[in-house]
């Protein structure tokens, strides 16, 4: 997510602030992946756990497919 993405407000209550949840890793802990990105104030869900792995997956098939050119 872009940072001017992170800077919209809330649509339903207006607030700026957000919390990112994070997946940590099972075999190294320091390690984790983003999870799902919620309004600190109202609990409104601007991405979910699911997209943000669906993300993810697009991205790290983008990055093998720039390897293998």
């Amino acid at each position: 997510m872009k940072i001017d993405e992170l800077m919209k407000p809330c649509p339903k209550c207006g607030s700026k602030d957000k919390t990112q949840h994070r997946d940590l890793d099972k075999q190294f802990l320091a390690y984790a992946q983003n999870g799902e990105l919620k309004c600190s104030n109202c609990g409104y869900i601007f991405i979910t756990r699911d997209e943000a792995i669906d993300k993810r997956r697009a991205e790290e098939a983008k990055l093998d497919e720039e390897k293998t050119e």
